[in-house]
């Protein structure tokens, strides 16, 4: 079972070596874009709830 193991620590360790690494900038840059799209996203749920709510309350 040890053997095993061992062995897929092995691979785990060759496979992680062959993994492109984004750089700082490139991980800032892609946190930002994923930021500004969920409040961009947020704002958009927002706004369609609150039209939808406004034009169910003229009916009821």
């Amino acid at each position: 079972m040890f053997k095993k193991f061992k062995k897929f620590i092995d691979e785990v360790k060759v496979e992680m070596s062959k993994v492109s690494w984004p750089t700082h900038q490139e991980l800032v840059n892609s946190t930002i874009i994923v930021v500004v799209v969920s409040l961009l996203f947020t704002v958009y749920i927002f706004l369609a709830d609150l039209i939808i709510s406004q034009v169910m309350k003229l009916f009821y």
